[in-house]
């Protein structure tokens, strides 16, 4: 009897928090850079990385609360909305750097399209294991 080993499908959570994020990160560098011209706006970054970094390398177990009366024991995190309010580049009190968004929304662009590219192929182990390997 064939069993599918618990750890194949370990990394998808993390693949969709990482997705989640990056959706976000879009929507933050969108909203940076429709707010250019706006005197006073300070722009805002999507904290995350570091925090899928140090739950994917814990040796911890992460159960998920699966009824509202069980205890919620999950290390869930999130990305988290930062504003950058320590820089201004320009005398109206603006803070938004254009090429420095455009090349962010370029590299989360191309993040966003790999984790797509990694879900598709956990869906495809899935499948194949659905499959029979077949």
């Amino acid at each position: 009897r064939n069993r599918i080993p618990m750890k194949l499908f370990s990394h998808s959570d993390y693949i969709n928090k990482a997705l989640d994020a990056s959706w976000l990160r879009n929507e933050v560098i969108a909203n940076n850079i429709s707010n250019v011209d706006t005197p006073n706006f300070k722009s805002s970054k999507v904290e995350f990385e570091a925090e899928l970094k140090k739950a994917m390398s814990s040796d911890t177990v992460q159960m998920k609360q699966t009824r509202s009366k069980h205890i919620n024991i999950s290390s869930s995190f999130e990305p988290q909305v930062v504003q950058n309010e320590d820089t201004t580049v320009r005398m109206d009190g603006n803070n938004v750097d254009m090429e420095s968004e455009q090349l962010n929304m370029v590299k989360n662009t191309i993040y966003y399209n790999t984790m797509v590219q990694k879900i598709s192929k956990e869906f495809g182990r899935l499948k194949v294991a659905i499959n029979g390997g077949k």
